[in-house]
């Protein structure tokens, strides 16, 4: 990477910092936080949901909102379809806003006042309103859920970025601003990463991601009588990885249309449009879904995946898992990767386009690996060293607890 290229970066952050702290009165949010830590609670927890929902918000919103009394949980949506969400299920919810009204008055007051609040991203800052709204919960007890334990394989999200992607200066913001967090959740084995590395917090929670909370809990994935695919690749890093995602995504299609197997394709959200025409052109688009949820990832038969933290999803879910890996040298010259040896012996790992129609076959068929994967899911939960959810909705608990002792 050259010196210009380096220096140009170091400027493009400093000025997206300081137009972001200085939108408007530049003293606004930190007078905010100021006045929010130093404001007497109320006993009001705040979830913050994020604008892709990955789940984990809302998930721990509808467990507390069963224990929780009336006014004591608030929604924070981060749209129309969130508030909509929010009112099926009797939850209490408002979209923020910096707009004078005597409604986002109310709701400022109920915000600084809050005791707890949990956030589903790390992504306060892109935005004036964003950061308005973590400045106002400033002095709450603050536990970032994020999102996307990595799979077998899986990307950084840390200053190591900035070494191999010219384009993602702004990673550096979010390794160097997302701090001030009381409490990250995550399982003990990626906790120390994220915590110091990613986004800063001052401990761990050891715990999964909290929308795993209720397959986890309502019984293991049972194999289905007719056979449906899921393929749910990661966004890919260059022209060169999208080219090797279509190819075997098409050697995938085939595979299944000789077999008389259904597929499903979930792209990611950050995916370009380039790859969605890519895909139409060797799957079809009726092969197309708009969103899975984590619970819905046991309906199929199996998984198939790239470098998505989805592959853990769906391990912990119990379901044959395969990781196609053949754009692996491409895609970690490109974006720092971590690999976990544990997710690895327990998945259906793809190395070669030759290898994908036997390793389909065996995952579907025959699931040699279907005890590893048991034990993978048994050796995290000892781990935690409770059941799936607990440690979270306790520290939430205690919290309103401190503030009822005090």
């Amino acid at each position: 990477m050259g010196a210009l290229t380096k220096e140009f970066r170091k400027i493009s952050l400093v000025i997206f910092d300081r137009f972001i702290r200085t939108s408007g009165n530049p003293d606004e949010a930190r007078l905010l936080a100021q006045a929010s830590i130093a404001m007497p609670k109320d006993r009001t927890v705040v979830v913050v949901d994020s604008d892709l929902a990955y789940g984990n918000a809302r998930a721990l919103a509808l467990d507390l909102n069963k224990t929780l009394e009336d006014g004591e949980i608030l929604f924070i949506a981060y749209d129309d379809q969130g508030l909509a969400w929010a009112a099926e299920n009797g939850i209490s919810a408002s979209k923020f806003s910096t707009k004078a009204s005597e409604e986002n008055a109310e709701l400022w007051n109920a915000l600084i006042r809050a005791c707890v609040s949990i956030y589903d991203t790390h992504n306060w800052w892109r935005t004036r309103d964003q950061l308005m709204l973590r400045s106002l919960l400033e002095g709450s007890f603050k536990i970032q859920l994020w999102h996307g334990a990595t799979g077998p394989v899986g990307k950084t999200f840390g200053l190591e970025r900035l070494n191999t992607a010219k384009t993602f200066w702004h990673f550096s913001a979010v390794a160097t601003s997302s701090h001030g967090f009381d409490v990250l959740v995550n399982e003990p084995k990626q906790a120390e990463y994220r915590r110091t590395r990613s986004m800063l917090a001052a401990k761990s929670i050891h715990d999964v991601e909290y929308r795993l909370v209720e397959p986890l809990t309502n019984g293991r994935w049972e194999k289905p009588d007719n056979v449906r695919l899921l393929i749910a690749p990661t966004y890919s890093e260059s022209v060169e990885g999208e080219d090797a995602l279509a190819e075997w995504i098409k050697e995938v299609a085939a595979v299944a249309k000789l077999k008389n197997w259904e597929i499903d394709i979930a792209l990611h959200p950050g995916s370009k449009p380039r790859v969605s025409k890519l895909l139409t052109k060797v799957a079809g688009k009726k092969s197309f879904i708009q969103k899975i949820s984590t619970r819905e990832l046991q309906n199929y038969s199996a998984v198939i995946t790239d470098f998505s933290g989805i592959a853990h999803d769906s391990l912990l879910c119990g379901v044959p898992t395969v990781s196609v890996l053949i754009d692996f040298e491409n895609y970690s010259s490109l974006c720092p990767s971590l690999i976990d040896d544990e997710q690895m012996k327990c998945a259906y790992v793809v190395n070669k386009i030759s290898e994908l129609k036997s390793t389909l076959e065996a995952a579907i068929l025959d699931d040699p690996l279907s005890q590893l994967r048991a034990d993978y899911v048994e050796s995290v939960m000892r781990e935690i060293g409770a059941l799936p959810g607990v440690n979270t909705r306790e520290a939430v608990f205690v919290a309103l607890g401190d503030l009822r002792n005090s």
